[in-house]
């Protein structure tokens, strides 16, 4: 049984070292110039996806898809992703984008093969990406890093890759430079500068004098004075928008039913109570890990200033706050304290009394901003991580929210 994997295919060499099985057994060898093959128990193929399918399904079926609807969206990716060029890998990176809405991984609740290739084609592309465009891909690049801290730094380094520095903050605005004025001694330094400006321009004004007489006599100027006036009248700067949980809407909801929806098999609609004159439609893709008499008559924590977003026809105006373990094969719903009331405010600890936003605008990207440090700890407790890794419990009324049994599970 041997494989031979060309030398830019760092998708397959990927794989291998996080399939350590398949790579004890392999024979590997590296080819150039040529596609990479696999001869495995007889049967020979080649091309990358069609060899990864093949060990993943031998050495580690969960990577291949649990159901075959799953191996089919798993295969739709990896096709999407084997495509190259600049114009094809922005498509790619802004598809990854608009499909991780919601979601961790971009097939099922647990890392696949689809993750595992596309990130390894789309790495280059990401150390292309300017600060700037990480945080307005911010669902792309959560995704990204979550990928490539699953796997080790040795199997980064044997697929030829390497970390990538990801900052899901806003970055910082530029600020513009100016000149430092030359030292008020340096009558050389002075009189070349005016030299070369006056060389390049020469309709401009005559070079600044050097000597501190002339200085005195040039800020008598009328044009002095009106470069004065000028400069007063420039509007100060902008203060930096930061991003703090307590934007986020959040509230005890009580759903009083849920149903099947018609036209998805892996989504509930649900009917929630909030205290408003009417019950709030929310739909939630919990039906693969909650059954549906779990799912009446329970209160839970809704982020409730999402923008509406219609889901295969059905419209739903919050989201359902629920805890993922850490091997993404459990999800619970977070869990307000008992005699908690529909309606009643959650909030993160050392962030109450500030009130949130009306509507979360999908440009500024607060919640994909926030939701990347919203965890449990190990008794838990709901709460978010902030840039200092202190833990800031969520509450109702002091009191805090919890799940049933995932510790260290991530909040979505």
């Amino acid at each position: 049984m041997s494989i031979s994997i060309n030398n830019t295919d760092s998708a397959l060499k990927l794989l291998l070292a996080f399939v350590p099985e398949a790579e004890k057994e392999l024979s590997v060898a590296a080819v150039a110039d040529q596609l990479s093959q696999l001869d495995l128990d007889g049967q020979k193929v080649e091309g990358t996806n069609s060899i990864a399918q093949l060990i993943a399904a031998k050495y580690n079926s969960p990577l291949a898809g649990q159901t075959d609807s799953d191996q089919a969206e798993i295969s739709q990716w990896m096709t999407m992703s084997s495509r190259h060029g600049p114009s094809e890998r922005q498509i790619f990176a802004q598809t990854i984008n608009e499909s991780l809405v919601g979601k961790t991984y971009l097939v099922s609740n647990s890392i696949t093969l689809a993750d595992l290739i596309a990130f390894a084609n789309v790495h280059a592309f990401m150390e292309s990406l300017s600060a700037q465009k990480r945080f307005n891909w911010n669902n792309f690049s959560r995704w990204f890093d979550l990928v490539q801290h699953s796997v080790s730094a040795e199997a980064l380094a044997k697929a030829g890759l390497k970390l990538v520095a990801i900052n899901l903050n806003a970055p910082a605005p530029v600020k513009k430079q100016q000149a430092a004025p030359a030292a008020k001694g340096d009558k050389a330094a002075v009189a070349a500068s005016a030299s070369d400006a006056a060389a390049a321009a020469p309709a401009a004004a005559a070079p600044a004098a050097v000597a501190d007489g002339k200085k005195k006599a040039k800020q008598d100027t009328p044009e002095a004075q009106k470069g004065e006036k000028k400069e007063k009248r420039q509007p100060a700067p902008k203060e930096e928008f930061k991003i703090v949980p307590s934007m986020l809407d959040l509230r005890v909801g009580h759903i009083t039913n849920a149903q099947k929806h018609p036209d998805a098999d892996a989504l509930y609609v649900e009917i929630i109570e909030l205290g408003e004159s009417e019950p709030r439609t929310v739909v939630s893709g919990l039906v693969r890990f909650i059954p549906i008499e779990q799912m009446q008559d329970r209160d839970v924590v809704l982020v409730c200033n999402l923008k509406p977003v219609a889901m295969r026809g059905v419209k739903s105006f919050a989201m359902v706050l629920c805890a993922t373990s850490p091997d993404g094969n459990t999800v619970e719903f977070v869990e307000p304290p008992k005699g908690s009331k529909p309606g009643d405010r959650v909030y993160f600890e050392g962030f109450e009394g500030a009130e949130p936003e009306e509507v979360l605008k999908p440009k500024l990207k607060i919640f994909e901003t926030i939701q990347p440090g919203m965890f449990t700890n190990d008794d838990r407790e709901a709460g978010w991580y902030d840039d200092e890794k202190k833990f800031h419990k969520l509450l109702v009324g002091g009191k805090v929210c919890t799940t049933a049994t995932i510790a260290k599970g991530s909040l979505k």
